[in-house]
Formats: structure tokens, sequence, C-alpha cells
């Protein structure tokens, strides 16, 4: 549905609830924007004529979750509109819960041209854009390649004046997204875009002051690109943050998963990464509890966590999801997938806190990005480490701060030296490269 005809011409006052990834937070600013333009008012719940869940439903638990949130929804009286994967993947359960009138959009209905602008509607000084829609793998897991599909890349020149819009109006951070973002440029529809390299020096040549932050990239498509994406990765626009899913430690699951690498591969991608970037965050996934997921099978992905160390971990139990190949084998019984998750998750951060705890006395230069949820302000340092400074600062500013304490998932930073110029925060990263690591 086209989101400029929520109503017959008359402005409303809309709400908007998001579920889910960062590619489902920049559908949500697309969808502000277009419904800003089309004259209707972006309010909180209770003030909202019509509230737009944009749902998730990649596992079982966040689709519950949607499911009580719409539920609440339509107890409170308001009317409902659903979007993302959910509205895609699933019309006929939104359905059962809202009736057969309910208005539905999907990821395709909020991007459906070519020629679309992409501007962007966002507060603060994070800008999220996506470069692509769909992927080219085909997973046996998951049900979000039935909501968005195969790849489809935007068009570079759009993007380019995206980040350039974004920049003017105050972002300092830019977290470019896809389901798989080294896919960028592979799609076909005869269409001869740039590889994810090229597009990401054609996006740090836009003039400004600001840090790209590169989303998911699937070990498939990295591995093909690596040297030519670490080469790009080289600008001080982009954070050194590589978030690389392996899902399994296991060739067996990776190959019922259809994920199209091994194990090695990962391993070989991380080591090119740490090689040529001393200071770097790696981020994976792992699935715990395949169908077909042995104890020897876990053992293995718990072998690879303990070589690799990364530095972020997403652990998920696996849940089945309707219609995907996966869901119709055998599952595990919940309680020890539940096991292997608390032993992976233990593994991991006490892997972490022990990497995290080295930074204590460190300098790192940081830009501040967001508010945090208990006082003080959340911010990243060159390689997208959140550090948490217990100060008031302007969000968007560039300061020096001295690591004070650490846990597995964050580190607590004392301002040291406030930057004021924009243009010292690069400057700054490149005096202090050799005290971060």
């Amino acid at each position: 549905m086209n989101l400029t005809k929520l109503s017959s011409g008359t402005a409303k006052a809309i709400h908007i609830e998001t579920f889910g990834c960062t590619a489902n937070v920049g559908d949500t600013l697309r969808m502000r924007t277009i419904l800003k333009t089309a004259g209707h008012k972006i309010v909180e719940a209770r003030e909202a004529d019509i509230v737009i869940v944009n749902t998730c439903t990649v596992t079982k638990r966040t689709e519950l979750n949607v499911l009580k949130r719409i539920k609440e929804l339509k107890e409170q009286g308001k009317e409902v509109v659903v979007a993302g994967c959910m509205a895609a993947a699933q019309p006929e359960l939104v359905k059962s819960i809202l009736g057969e009138d309910v208005t539905m959009v999907t990821p395709l209905d909020i991007r459906d041209s070519e020629e679309q602008e992409f501007e962007l509607d966002f507060d603060g000084v994070i800008a999220v854009i996506p470069i692509a829609m769909g992927c080219v793998g085909r997973c046996t897991y998951c049900i979000v390649k039935q909501a968005r599909g195969d790849l489809r890349s935007y068009a570079p020149d759009k993007l380019c004046k995206a980040v350039k819009s974004a920049v003017e109006r105050g972002a300092k951070e830019i977290r470019i997204t896809a389901q798989d973002c080294s896919a960028y440029g592979w799609n076909g529809f005869g269409i001869n875009y740039p590889k994810l390299p090229e597009l990401l020096e054609l996006l740090t040549a836009v003039e400004g002051d600001f840090r790209i932050r590169v989303g998911m990239m699937n070990p498939f498509t990295v591995i093909r690109i690596l040297d030519k994406l670490l080469d790009a990765f080289e600008s001080e626009k982009i954070f050194n943050f590589f978030h690389v899913p392996v899902q399994s430690g296991s060739d067996k699951v990776l190959g019922d998963m259809r994920r199209n690498y091994k194990a090695a591969d990962f391993d070989e991608i991380v080591k090119n990464i740490r090689k040529r970037f001393k200071c770097s965050t790696i981020c994976t996934d792992f699935i715990v509890g395949f169908p077909c997921e042995t104890e020897e099978d876990f053992g293995s992905s718990l072998n690879l966590l303990k070589t690799v160390k990364p530095e972020k971990v997403n652990i998920t139990r696996f849940s089945p999801r309707p219609g995907t190949e996966a869901s119709k084998q055998k599952d595990l019984v919940e309680r020890e997938k539940k096991r292997r998750s608390r032993i992976f998750s233990d593994a991991y951060h006490r892997l972490a806190f022990a990497k995290n705890k080295e930074l204590v006395g460190k300098e790192l230069p940081v830009l501040v990005t967001e508010m945090g949820k208990k006082g003080g302000m959340i911010g990243r340092d060159a390689s997208y480490r959140t550090v948490v400074i217990k100060s008031d600062l302007p969000i968007g500013v560039t300061c020096v701060v001295r690591v004070r304490d650490a846990k597995s998932t964050y580190l607590v930073g004392e301002v040291q030296i406030p930057i004021n110029k924009p243009r010292d925060s690069t400057r700054l990263t490149q005096e202090m490269t050799a005290n971060i690591g």
C-alpha cells in the first residue's frame, strides 16, 4: 500500500513503533519522511489517530512480542497499520488479530521505486540509510527472505545524495544497512552498480565531518571482495566495525543452513581484518540449537568462539519460522537449547570482559552520539566500541576519554579533552591510533 494513501487527503496524527534490525529502523525513517511530506504529523502513541507497527518476525520470541503489542493497541481502540516483515511474510497471522480489513505495508511498498529520493527523517546525530533490499542467499532457517526477496541494490548517486543531505542536517554517524551489505551491487535487473568497496569510496568522498558504520556482511559475500573492502575501510570516515555473522562453527550445520561457506572461511576473514587493523571490533552471530546440531557441533561453535574471540556476539536460540525448510526438521527440546545458550553466553561474556579490561587506563577519542538511558552520554570510539560517559556533553561532540571501568558489553570513560571544532575529530583519531589497542 502507498503510505500517502493512509487517509483520504486528511492530515492524521501518526505514531510509528519499530521492532527488529537496523534495516527496519531505516524503513521507519523513510516512512516518517513520506508521511510528513504528505501532510501527516508524527506524534507520541497517546496522541495518535493511527499507530504504525513496523514489525519483525525473525524469531518466535520477537513474533510474540510484536503480536502482544498489536493486541494492546487494538484494546486501546487505536487504528493499527502493520508494516514490515510480518506484513509481508505472515499477513494471515496479522489478519487473525486485526481482521481482514487491516492495512498492511510491506518493505517493498516503502521502497517501491528506483526513482525514489532517499530523504530520511531522523533525530539526533544518527542517520540510517539502507543501501539494498533483499539478499543473494537461500538460508534454510530465514523468514526474512520471504519478506524482502532477492537482492536489489539502490543507485549509488541516490545514496551519496542521502548521505550529503543527512550530514548537512547534522548527522555525525551514518549507519548503512542491508540484509547483506557486502552483496551490494551483485543484483541483476540489467543494472551495473559498483560493489561495496567502490560504494564506500563514493560515500566517504562526501564532504563533512561524519563516520560510517557498515552493517551486516555475510562471510559468503565478504570473502569475495575482502582485499578491496579492507582498502576502503582505511578511510578515517569508516568505523573499524565488522559485523560478519558466522552462525555456527560446524561445517555440517553450516551446510544444513545453506550458508555457502565453511568455518575456516570466517576465521580467515577475521585474521585478515585484524592483520590490517590493529584496533577493530569483530561482531558476529551464532544460532544455538539448530535442528541438526549435535553436542559435537555445538562444541565446534564454542571452540570457534574461543579461538576467534570476537568483541561482540549476538546469540540466538533457534526457533522454527513458518514456511522455511528448517521448520520441517525435528526441533531440539527447548531446555537443551537453553542449556547450550547459557554455556555459550557465559563463555562469550568472559572473553569480552577480559578484552575490555585490557583497555582500562587507555585514552580513546570518542564521538558522542546518544543520551544514556540511565543518565550520562553514549559514545563510540574508532572501533565502534560503546563508551558510557558520566558527564553532560552535547550530542555530536568528539572528546578524549580515559577508560575508568570495563564491562563485557561496554566501557566507562571519563572526559579528558573536549573537542569543539568539527574537523578536529579525524585529526585526533589519527594522532591517537597507537593508544587505542
